[in-house]
Formats: structure tokens, sequence, C-alpha cells
């Protein structure tokens, strides 16, 4: 599963309140947000996805020149590190221990730093307990990053950490954290560089949220004068829109069915 997304930016503090106010994403006072969910087989399991900001010039995202940065949930740390050292990737040396768990960092075949995070998921508790969605909201629907070689990421994501990118994504799949029965999916997915989907945004990221009401949450947010793409597609898996945040991400709305 993923275990955040991290994204430069070029003000985090102002970005983090304009996702709170116009996508109900409740930062609060911070630049980190946690999406809550439960595990597909236990269901008892609560896991947690991050999403934060960062300066332009952080060095936390060295050696890497990317706009953003992933992170990994893996069961073992240490076997991860060396079953990617045997595959002859980049292993950062350093390991780090804190109370939600361990982590480690790694370089893609893009040249990105990924971080591998073996969590510690009731570490967050208390930590998370005021972070909520405060609106349309329900949880992250897509992680979508740009790549020279588009197949050849999705190649290796498969042989490294065991993603199926049997088709042209991954589907990443757990359960709603208040209606345990209903099994939901994070999408995780390569583009090529020069792909049109991404819209205006020069960013090599784009975020897919998920929502509950596609068409009003649009109608609020041209009422907030946010900038809203005119099209909305409708498939057999849900409803979709696009908006643009401050800074020219484009941001892709899903209403699931």
């Amino acid at each position: 599963m993923i275990g955040g997304i991290f994204i430069k930016a070029k003000d985090p503090k102002f970005l983090a309140r304009w996702y709170e106010d116009n996508l109900g994403i409740g930062f609060g006072t911070g630049i980190y947000f946690s999406f809550k969910w439960r595990d597909k087989q236990n269901t008892d399991e609560i896991g947690y996805t991050a999403f934060s900001f960062f300066p332009e010039k952080t060095d936390y995202f060295d050696p890497s020149t990317s706009d953003s940065m992933l992170n990994l949930r893996v069961a073992n740390l240490e076997n991860t590190r060396a079953l990617l050292t045997k595959n002859g990737i980049d292993v950062d040396a350093k390991v780090e221990s804190h109370e939600y768990g361990r982590f480690g960092w790694a370089i893609d075949c893009d040249g990105k730093k990924v971080e591998l995070w073996e969590p510690i998921d009731k570490g967050f508790d208390d930590y998370h307990k005021p972070m909520e969605l405060l609106g349309n909201v329900t949880g992250l629907g897509g992680v979508f990053l740009k790549s020279k070689n588009a197949k050849e990421s999705a190649e290796w994501y498969s042989k490294n950490f065991g993603m199926d990118f049997t088709s042209s994504y991954c589907n990443l799949e757990w359960r709603d954290l208040n209606a345990k029965e209903n099994i939901c999916n994070t999408v995780f997915s390569f583009f090529p560089n020069d792909t049109k989907y991404f819209g205006k945004s020069t960013k090599d990221f784009m975020l897919n949220f998920r929502v509950k009401n596609l068409d009003e949450l649009l109608k609020e947010l041209r009422s907030s004068e946010v900038e809203v793409d005119e099209k909305v597609e409708t498939y057999d898996y849900g409803k979709f829109g696009w908006i643009y945040d401050p800074e020219g991400n484009r941001i892709e709305l899903w209403e699931p069915k």
C-alpha cells in the first residue's frame, strides 16, 4: 500500500490551507495529513497514508530533483532493503526508527527517491485523532507519476515491491474506515513525461481524490473561483472531474461507483 505522497510547494502552509478550505482535507495548522483506512484482510487494523507538502528547497528528496516523493509501506524493512540491494538498487545506508515505525530510502529507475516505511500504526493514534475529512473528499483515489519510460517504471515496481501492474496501473485495495464492508481502491500509475493527461500542470505528479458528490463539489469550487475544467467524464467505474490548485497542480476528482 502507498504509505504517503509528499509534494514540493512554493508555499506549503498556504497550499495546505487551500486544500482544507476547498476540499475539506483537515490539515489544521500543519502541512501534513493522513488518510485513514482499514486493512482489506484484517478489518480491525487501521492504516494511514500520509499527504504532505514540503518547501521547494527541501533536501529531504535529495538526490532526486523530482517534484514528489513516494512512501511505500513494507512488511519488513530489512528484508526489503536486502532484496533491493541484491537487485542492484541504490539503497541509502541510513535507517531511522520512530514510535510510528522504521524508515529507509532507495532510488528508483527514474532517479526518484522512494521512502520505505515499516509502520507501527498504533504509534499514530493520538497524533492523528484531530485529522479528519471535513467535506466531499472520502480518500486518496490515485497517485499518478510521470516517467521517462512508464512501462519500465511499472516493471521496476512490480519486480522490487511485488506490485501488480498486469494492466497499465496497480490497483491497491483497502476498506472504508466507517463502513468496513466496503472495499475501496487507490490507483497507482505511471505516465510518459509528455502526457497530456496532467493538463497544463508542469509537475511530475497528479493526485486523485475520491469524492461523495462530484457535481455538488464542482459547483461549490466554481463559486469559490477555483479553476475547474469544463469537462466531466463518466465511466462504468465512476464520474471524473478536474481542477487546479493555486500552484497549478492538476487534481482529479473521482466519484466512484
